[in-house]
């Protein structure tokens, strides 16, 4: 089962990556579109903002995942092994919780846009529904590795993985 959700996660993390170049190719398109043809367009703002929203959304899984967030261990580092590994697994278990919390909030959101018919402001008008339902995943997903590191730890690579001295 860690394995599928694993895999899911890597999945939609690519996809994160792809939104990032739909980023990048919408700036070029403006700035082209801005000093080449003096035509701005009307759309590239809204885009970037949904495609921002969309990129972490996808990519924070992952980050979970591999302990790949900024950490100040300054505290931590102090500690012994054993008071290290329940310190993260209490961590975890709060930051799950505070995940489940942000996840209920945008998911009802999510229902109130699906029922209301709300659309973007782009050009083409995508549903806003996709994009709560994007940042639902996200914080659903992210509650679930926290969830995991709180209650099966040897599931990640979190007490393994070194951490990088900056």
């Amino acid at each position: 089962m860690f394995r599928l959700h694993d895999a899911v996660t890597r999945a939609m993390f690519i996809l994160g990556a792809i939104a990032l170049l739909g980023i990048v190719g919408s700036y070029l398109v403006e700035v082209v579109m801005r000093y080449v043809f003096n035509a701005p367009t009307l759309w590239s703002g809204s885009a970037v903002a949904y495609l921002l929203a969309v990129s972490a959304m996808l990519g924070m899984p992952e980050l979970a995942r591999t302990s790949g967030h900024i950490a100040i261990t300054m505290l931590e580092d102090r500690m012994t092994p054993a008071r290290r590994h329940s310190h993260r697994r209490q961590v975890a278990a709060l930051t799950a919780a505070i995940c489940v919390a942000a996840a209920w909030m945008v998911w009802t959101e999510t229902v109130r846009q699906g029922q209301s018919g709300t659309t973007t402001a782009l050009a083409v008008r995508i549903p806003k529904v996709w994009i709560s339902a994007v940042i639902t995943y996200g914080f659903t997903n992210t509650a679930l590795y926290y969830l995991r590191a709180a209650l099966w730890p040897a599931s990640l690579p979190w007490d393994t993985a070194p951490r990088q001295e900056v």
